[in-house]
């Protein structure tokens, strides 16, 4: 009997102390928590699993470090696994994580459905019940704004279009002004050749009247000194005209 007495000892002190280092993991865990050192506090908390790997506590504080680590699909599966905890709180408290986890991913259908069953669980946890409250109203609004949306977009494609149009008239009057202003200075260049060429047909007119000016002057001049000429040589071999000899005068 005091053999028997003495190992039901060892047993229960090694079981004492292998609790004792579990906790102790868990602790040192929720420090690293503490301190916003999550990624150290989760490596205790799987540290502490590892010795017992259905150990409640571990599992819901690793989902609450993961949780704050922003990986939300590894925190929900963790605490997955404590909703069917025999512990009415900590099953309650597991759905509610579960809904903070949704509700980060915008997933608002899943978190009320997550807080409806945290609150069937644990009646009296107002902060299940705010943020039943805040999911329910954020779905009725993001619903409002779906139901706007088309409204607006119909709104901002009428806009749109109406500044398309204006743009599109600005641009036609633009080119307009444009080609306005190109006929112009096409007609302006146009009379300016037009004054030009003009201009260089009266010069090369006045030439050639000049021209033929010069030449009119110098062939009457080279005809009068002809004329001069044979009137000078017909002198020379003209005959002399006799006197004309007195007439009688009738005696009546």
């Amino acid at each position: 009997m005091k053999h028997m007495k003495f190992y039901i000892l060892i047993i229960l002190m090694t079981n004492i102390l292998y609790a004792q280092g579990i906790r102790g993991k868990i602790e040192k865990g929720n420090r690293d928590y503490q301190g916003e050192q999550y990624e150290s506090a989760l490596s205790k908390y799987q540290d502490a699993l590892l010795d017992d790997p259905m150990n409640s506590v571990a599992i819901f504080n690793k989902g609450n470090a993961l949780y704050k680590l922003k990986k939300y699909e590894e925190a929900r599966e963790t605490y997955q696994k404590i909703t069917a905890s025999e512990d009415i709180k900590t099953s309650a408290e597991a759905y509610y994580n579960i809904g903070n986890t949704y509700f980060q991913q915008n997933k608002l259908q899943e978190a009320i459905q997550a807080y409806t069953r945290s609150l069937e669980l644990n009646p009296d946890d107002r902060q299940a019940k705010y943020n039943l409250e805040l999911a329910r109203a954020k779905l009725k609004e993001m619903s409002q704004k779906q139901q706007q949306q088309p409204q607006q977009q119909n709104q901002q494609q009428k806009q749109q279009s109406a500044q398309d149009q204006q743009q599109q008239q600005s641009q036609k009057q633009q080119e307009s002004q444009d080609n306005k202003e190109k006929q112009k200075k096409h007609q302006n260049l146009q009379e300016a050749a037009d004054k030009q060429s003009e201009k260089e047909k009266k010069q090369k007119q006045q030439a050639m009247q000049q021209q033929k000016n010069k030449l009119n002057k110098e062939e009457a001049e080279r005809i009068l000194n002809a004329l001069s000429e044979d009137e000078q040589k017909a002198q020379k071999h003209k005959t002399p005209v006799r006197g004309r000899q007195s007439e009688s005068v009738k005696d009546w």
